[in-house]
């Protein structure tokens, strides 16, 4: 260790106790931000003051300027001979803005007077970060950090003072300078040095201690028939015999897909709580099985495990699985001893088939032929069908942007993100000639399935969770089969008990096309 090295290092341990602690945890921990794309200027340790928390930069120069003013240390002449002032008669400006750190301008002159000092002091700080020793420290995860950001801080303060007293100019020797330039370089260094050994356990205990569980959402990678939640890729084969939908394998799960290859959404949620009894009434497919998290942590998209090995386990629903509707998951997971694989509903081919049981006849759904209109229009419509009217007939009973397309004996009125078909007026005068239907419904999941006949309302009701619709014996057959406790598919539902009731054929390509150019001028 040379002469300056050992000047420095002996400073450390004082220049350290002024630091505030929860100020050096800030720093023990900070990870610059991406840059954002706006010009930066200056050394690399101004820019990295500029991107340092402006408030935490000033709570360290309030708890530090006047200590630093106290310091005298001074950098042997060798030191920064080979820095040169800047000739005679020559002229800068800067540039000052309101808001700015009180740190910025006093680094800035620092930076035009006295070219290369702040690389100067950069590189003699890099080159005696190995000499701080922080291996036997201990404790929780903020007093490591604190630990770990005092310092190097304190080297840095230590160095940049040495430096610029022997340069001795005011500008060079003024504390909030001093500091700033520490700051800079400090918040340049410590993201790319390795923290203390004790900072990775602290931390883990940390999340451990804070953690009450989580949920998110997210779209998962499917290959070969399969997704998994595991900490690393398994080796271990998945056997869903048991279950036909989840397997246990090497520090986690693997879930037997519909599709092959692609992508399906999937909504996890981790609780530390027994859960109640499963949901089964929006799923084809619901079982759960115990896994064995090695360490814990595993990731699915944004989220994850707890940070703790242990046992687990996991209840996952599905539906869509045998292609009849769209594919998507549930994962929900909790601490428990391991237990014997549970199916709670078991309803799909898929599962059937890899149980080795006799596989269900294939049903089709009775609103699956309109899901095409359901998933065209989206968030908020009404589906208008009149009989015995043609399109000039009914035209002037709704708004210019709604669609009116001929079908044989009678009109279907697409509205988009309106009502007026819902309404007891119009669709009173819309069946004066026999029948009419509409189905309505918005963002906020409010609906009105309405059906009327030779100029009156038959019935007129918020379908969701509805079983009662009256005892009209058309509506009740036109209703037949029809689920709306069931919430998949409510409004494909309700435009198919429309169709039924009035006895329409809807031309699949006619409407399509016709919404198309609608939502083309939108």
């Amino acid at each position: 260790m040379g002469e300056f090295d050992e000047l420095i290092t002996a400073a450390v341990p004082s220049i350290e106790a002024l630091i505030p602690p929860d100020a050096a945890a800030e720093l023990g921990r900070y990870e610059p931000q991406r840059w954002t794309g706006h010009h930066e200027h200056g050394t690399p340790a101004q820019r990295a003051l500029g991107r340092f928390p402006g408030l935490a930069a000033e709570r360290l120069l309030g708890a530090l300027e006047l200590g630093v003013a106290r310091l005298t240390l001074t950098a042997p002449a060798e030191v920064v001979a080979g820095l040169r002032p800047l000739p005679d008669g020559s002229s800068f400006s800067i540039i000052s803005a309101s808001g700015q750190s009180a740190l910025t301008t006093p680094v800035t002159l620092v930076a035009a007077v006295h070219p290369g000092a702040i690389e100067l002091i950069t590189d003699q700080v890099r080159s005696m970060t190995a000499l701080l020793d922080l291996s036997g420290i201990d404790g929780d995860e903020a007093s490591v950090a604190a630990k770990h950001g005092a310092a190097h801080l304190a080297l840095a303060v230590a160095t940049a003072t040495a430096v610029l007293r022997a340069i001795g100019t005011p500008i060079a020797t003024n504390p909030p300078a001093i500091i700033g330039i520490a700051i800079g370089v400090t918040a340049l260094l410590l993201p790319e040095t390795p923290k203390p050994p004790a900072y990775e356990r602290a931390l883990l205990e940390k999340r451990r201690a804070e953690y009450t569980g989580s949920s998110w959402s997210t779209s998962v990678p499917v290959f070969d028939h399969e997704f998994m939640f595991v900490e690393e890729p398994s080796h271990s084969w998945a056997d869903f015999a048991a279950t036909g939908l989840v397997s246990a394998v090497d520090t986690g799960f693997a879930v037997r897909t519909g599709i092959a290859e692609g992508t399906v959404p999937v909504w996890a949620r981790v609780t530390l709580d027994v859960p109640g009894e499963p949901e089964l009434a929006h799923w084809d497919e619901v079982a759960e099985v115990s896994f064995t998290a090695e360490k814990g942590d595993a990731r699915l998209g944004p989220g994850g495990m707890p940070p703790w090995p242990g046992e687990f386990r996991v209840r996952v629903h599905a539906r869509g699985r045998d292609g009849d509707d769209d594919e998507r998951y549930e994962l929900l997971i909790w601490p428990a001893p391991h237990a014997e694989p549970v199916v709670h509903k078991k309803t799909d081919r898929v599962g059937h088939l890899l149980r080795g049981e006799p596989a269900p006849e294939t049903r089709v759904a009775p609103e699956a032929g309109f899901r095409w209109l359901e998933k065209l229009l989206d968030t908020a419509a009404t589906i208008t069908v009149a009989m015995g009217l043609d399109v000039d007939d009914v035209v002037d009973e709704f708004e210019e942007d709604a669609i009116a397309v001929e079908i044989d004996g009678g009109v279907i009125v697409v509205e988009d993100n309106n009502y007026r078909g819902s309404l007891r007026d119009v669709l009173e005068r819309l069946s004066r000639n026999g029948k009419a239907a509409s189905h309505f419904w918005n963002v906020n999941r409010l609906t009105r399935l309405s059906f009327a006949r030779d100029g009156q309302v038959v019935s007129a009701r918020e379908v969701l969770n509805q079983t009662e619709f009256g005892d009209d014996p058309e509506v009740l057959a036109a209703l037949d089969g029809l689920d709306f406790t069931d919430f998949r598919h409510l409004d494909a539902k309700g435009i198919t008990a429309v169709v039924r009731f009035t006895g329409a054929v809807i031309p699949e390509d006619d409407v399509r096309d016709a919404i198309d150019e609608l939502f083309s001028t939108l």
